[in-house]
């Protein structure tokens, strides 16, 4: 692109010419300021992709590290490669429950679990740190995406919520099957899911602490009477045998 001097523009007049100017320098100015605001936790301000800015891998890579950053709950679900009409049907499904089934990209999701712990996991950055991670190191959810897998995300743990999940794979046929689940990055097999499913919601959960906290301070309450009134009578009893000596030795 050549450099011209205002009044060379184009070969147009320097009044019109003056105009281009201040609007490129407004653009330079805008540029410099919204930069400057960037802040430090985002993404660098020239992100080093592996991948082209604007290409479809990078934006998938992107789009699978919100969800593993902003969803902590997630059960991983192998599909019988779905048609469009059984993922649809399955979208609606768990959309009902406030919760979305995304069916990902197997090989670009593995990417996006391997450079997980850097800023940007779509970075050279990233890929070349995951290949002097240790294996103990690396995310445990390596360990169920394996063929066409879905992601099933939750914001929080509710044991209800993810009863009510696991109830929809269960009853579709074969088509969906539950390899596990990762809670705060922590590896949870299918039998120790049916654990935290029984715990029931965090609401029934505290009314039973409340019920049992009541039982016990009730308990106690009693306990501490009836102490109370044995004390009393033995120490009236005690009295009153030491009247009753007295009155047989004054006679």
């Amino acid at each position: 692109m050549l450099s011209l001097l205002p009044h060379q523009t184009l070969g147009l007049p320097s009044s019109v010419s003056r105009v281009f100017t201040k609007v490129r320098n407004f653009a330079q100015v805008a540029t410099e300021i919204a930069t400057s605001q960037t802040s430090a936790e985002s993404l660098p301000r020239v992100r080093n992709t592996v991948k082209a800015l604007d290409s479809r891998k990078t934006y998938l890579i992107d789009r699978y590290t919100y969800i593993l950053r902003s969803r902590p709950v997630q059960l991983y679900v192998q599909h019988n490669n779905l048609c469009k009409a059984d993922s649809f049907l399955f979208r609606g499904q768990f959309k009902k429950l406030g919760i979305p089934f995304t069916v990902v990209n197997t090989s670009l999701f593995k990417v996006t679990l391997k450079g997980i712990k850097a800023d940007d996991p779509a970075s050279w950055e990233a890929r070349s740190r995951y290949r002097w991670t240790k294996k103990e190191d690396r995310h445990p959810a390596m360990q169920l995406v394996s063929g066409p897998t879905a992601l099933v995300s939750f914001e929080t743990l509710d044991p209800e919520l993810l009863s009510s999940a696991v109830e929809i794979i269960e009853r579709s046929g074969g088509r969906l099957l539950l390899m596990g689940a990762v809670i705060d990055n922590k590896l949870f097999s299918h039998s120790e899911l049916e654990k935290i499913k029984k715990l029931g919601s965090f609401d029934q959960v505290r009314a039973e602490l409340a019920g049992v906290l009541e039982i016990l301070r009730g308990a106690g309450l009693v306990n501490t009477l009836s102490s109370t009134s044995t004390g009393l009578y033995l120490t009236l009893d005690a009295r009153k045998k030491q009247l009753g000596g007295d009155d047989e030795d004054s006679s």
